[in-house]
């Protein structure tokens, strides 16, 4: 999630659509605030990593 002065809301939405969906998390989501930086996009990169790899048989 990106916001501009918090996630929280988003978080909360993105995991109540979830969770109707029956849908299980694999990790943490990965909240930026403000500009992305270095941080949040390699914590980006490994969340859809570890996605990908999840999806392998």
């Amino acid at each position: 999630m990106h916001g501009n002065n918090d996630t929280i809301g988003a978080v909360r939405a993105v995991e109540s659509i979830a969770t109707g969906l029956r849908w299980r998390r694999l990790r943490e989501p990965v909240t930026v605030i403000g500009t992305p930086d270095a941080k949040g996009q390699d914590a980006c990169w490994e969340l859809g990593a570890s996605t990908a790899a999840s999806l392998m048989p």
